[in-house]
């Protein structure tokens, strides 16, 4: 669309907002931005004039006008017609959009935020992975102020993506932008004015912790001190009223001694999520009352969180080995089944997983619970320590024995599983029976099975 090109300098152009966004910029009467949305697939992009009207209305998201396009002229009514956007604006900032509501006037253009980016302050590099939707590469960030900072950017090629999967990757955006913890990766913003799409992140030196442990022999003393700073990660994560519902150690980024909770793709604010069935989901990270009711709880977490402490125990191996997706899912919810802990664990570590496990939400601890538990068996600090402090004091502490992660140290190895977001854009692992599928076809199987058996 032409028009971009003249109007992506101006402040009150968002790019690829979507509505999810927009009502929490545009709060009072006269408040107003234009974005660009893609309506339906296959479909143009259009520009949107979002607007204020009616405030204090409950429910109330503001009014939505597609700006068309006609014979070079741009128009929200069929009253009037412009010849550039800016004059459509400059119009409407005088006069009422529709003569039936005396608020629908653009008083108060709302600006970029300070997660808004732009695309000049992001400089590229050597791509880090490759996906469906796009790559993630390694690059830089000018502040505002104007230091430079390391970042990973996701670039997300538009044409590929749909208007529902735009929204996720704004929607982890949206979610990770307010974390602030040593535990936790953080996302300095995104580019969305012109195309294509950045996700910038914090880089990570390093990469997936799966692969860390399945590459190196590390030592049980390094492996607890990792799952207690994952533990201090998921309760900060927690205490924002957020459930990750993606919990395993694919998704937890290590390097440098240090391990971040990443790939926010599945998470949802609050503490309870209805699934959809139709959706796949990480069937053996879950928990039997997820699996039966749909419904996911931050127990759910606490519940994966136990199958990632089994995962970094055993050096990286996929939970319940040599069993199919729907026999793991038989055997959790049916036989109440839970996956041995090797008794080269410490007891208290153990104990912990056990307590994860636990088939009554109403006797399994809280992931702050949880965190407490871990400072104790590292024996770190008192029990009082908050996921926060904690954090830290946590990383750096245990060794490997292998040498190879001395070697990888400063040839900018690191988030080579996205960074912090690997679901949406890196390529997966061939499917198999035993990846994820959706917990209505695991339904739909077992059904099957019982028909064949009579």
């Amino acid at each position: 669309m032409c028009a971009l090109e003249s109007i992506n300098k101006e402040p009150w152009f968002h790019g690829l907002l979507p509505r999810e966004e927009v009502r929490l910029l545009i709060l009072k009467n006269g408040d107003f931005l234009v974005r660009m949305t893609e309506p339906n697939p296959g479909q143009s992009r259009q520009l949107v004039l979002s607007i204020m009207q009616s405030e204090g209305e409950e429910h109330n998201e503001g009014m939505h006008y597609v700006i068309r396009m006609h014979d070079g002229q741009y128009s929200v009514t069929e009253k009037k017609s412009f010849f550039n956007l800016q004059s459509l604006v400059g119009f409407y900032r005088h006069n009422r959009i529709s003569d039936e509501v005396p608020t629908s006037i653009c008083l108060n253009p709302i600006g970029r935020q300070k997660w808004e980016l732009n695309h000049e302050d992001v400089i590229m590099t050597k791509t880090l992975g490759e996906g469906a939707f796009g790559e993630v590469k390694l690059g830089t960030l000018r502040h505002a102020n104007g230091e430079i900072e390391q970042v990973a950017v996701k670039v997300a090629k538009l044409e590929k993506c749909t208007k529902e999967q735009i929204k996720e990757i704004m929607t982890e955006a949206r979610l990770m932008r307010h974390f602030d913890h040593r535990n936790v990766v953080r996302c300095h913003g995104v580019a969305a004015v012109e195309e294509p799409l950045l996700v910038v992140m914090e880089f990570v030196q390093g990469g997936g912790l799966d692969s860390f442990l399945s590459k190196n022999n590390v030592l049980m003393a390094e492996k607890m001190d990792i799952i207690a700073q994952v533990a201090a990660g998921l309760a900060y994560i927690h205490k924002q009223n957020i459930m990750h519902r993606d919990i395993a150690a694919r998704n937890v980024l290590y390097g440098c001694g240090t391990a971040k909770v990443s790939d926010f793709g599945l998470s949802r604010v609050g503490t309870s999520y209805h699934m959809d069935p139709n959706k796949k989901a990480p069937i053996r990270w879950l928990s039997p009352e997820t699996l039966t009711s749909f419904i996911y709880t931050q127990l759910t977490d606490v519940f994966s969180f136990g199958v990632l402490c089994w995962e970094v125990i055993e050096n990286g191996e996929q939970p319940y080995p040599g069993l199919l997706v729907l026999e793991v899912h038989q055997k959790v919810v049916r036989d109440d089944y839970r996956m041995i802990i090797s008794d080269k664990a410490p007891f208290p570590l153990q104990e912990m997983i056990k307590k994860c496990w636990l088939r009554d939400v109403n006797q399994r601890p809280n992931m702050e619970q949880v965190h407490l538990m871990c400072c104790k068996f590292v024996d770190r600090r008192d029990a009082k320590t908050s996921p926060d402090q904690a954090s830290a004091q946590l990383s750096g502490n245990g060794k490997t024995k292998d040498k190879e992660k001395e070697k990888d140290k400063g040839k900018g190895k690191g988030q080579g599983k996205a960074g912090g977001g690997g679901r949406m854009f890196l390529k997966k692992k061939p499917s198999t029976p035993a990846g994820n599928i959706t917990v209505k076809s695991i339904v739909g199987l077992k059904s099957k099975a019982t028909k064949k058996k009579k």
